[in-house]
């Protein structure tokens, strides 16, 4: 008799307790949506988790070069205009899905008329104040004799936010270990015009030496592009937002 009652309350335990565990389905996780907004880039699954900038700052992306001017060109090489376009291109629409504004300084070969470098960049400047932009990041590339290679930030001095920005770019940017980090300048941004407007809080970034074959191979790799447009990306989350 113990034992058919023993055997009863097992046979309860499992029909109650322990089947409906085993057939049960565990709860459906929710899915993000992404929500569509006439007024900012498409998302998809993949970047509902990205965050998102608040400000939505206007960031002005001057590629150096373009038009009659090609830059340096090497052997069997792409011309240094075209190599800035991409990473600008690349720069722009990583920021953009992070929720700032982009407008370029030119598209491609469609540039502004100018007489002298340094008349390009004034033009440029213009072109920034026009389209109120709050930012400037200038993107440029180094080129010598030597095989030396880096990258390094110019900017404009006396500014806590600029200082922050900067530090972050560098920091970023080293992370990615595509080149080696020749610092930061704020004692020589007189000599590039597009930096000369206080009011507009402005970076020039050399990305590297274009007559490097190390800078030239990681610059002209979409990998590495990406890496450096998403480096600019979060420095600008971590310090701007």
């Amino acid at each position: 008799m113990k034992r058919a009652v023993l055997f009863l309350l097992a046979a309860l335990f499992i029909l109650l307790v322990i089947e409906p565990n085993l057939g049960g389905q565990p709860m459906a996780k929710e899915d993000k949506v992404p929500v569509y907004n006439p007024d900012e880039p498409l998302q998809t699954n993949e970047d509902v988790e990205t965050r998102r900038s608040k400000s939505k700052a206007l960031i002005y992306i001057d590629p150096a070069r373009g038009g009659q001017d090609a830059g340096y060109t090497g052997a069997n090489q792409q011309s240094e205009k075209d190599l800035l376009m991409q990473l600008a291109l690349t720069t722009g629409n990583a920021l953009e899905k992070a929720g700032y504004r982009v407008e370029y300084s030119r598209w491609y070969d469609d540039v502004p008329a100018c007489s002298s470098e340094d008349n390009c960049e004034s033009v440029r400047l213009e072109q920034a104040r026009a389209n109120q932009a709050d930012y400037i990041l200038s993107l440029s590339m180094n080129q010598d004799s030597s095989l030396h290679r880096g990258f390094s930030i110019f900017t404009q001095p006396n500014s806590v936010q600029l200082e922050d920005l900067t530090n972050q770019l560098a920091d970023q940017i080293q992370a990615t270990s595509y080149s080696r980090f020749e610092g930061i300048d704020t004692d020589h941004y007189d000599s590039f015009p597009i930096l000369s407007d206080p009011s507009i809080p402005s970076i020039l970034l050399q990305v590297g030496y274009i007559t490097n074959p190390t800078d030239y191979s990681k610059l002209s790799d979409t990998k590495f592009q990406t890496r450096i447009a998403n480096a600019i990306t979060q420095a600008f989350l971590n310090t701007v937002d």
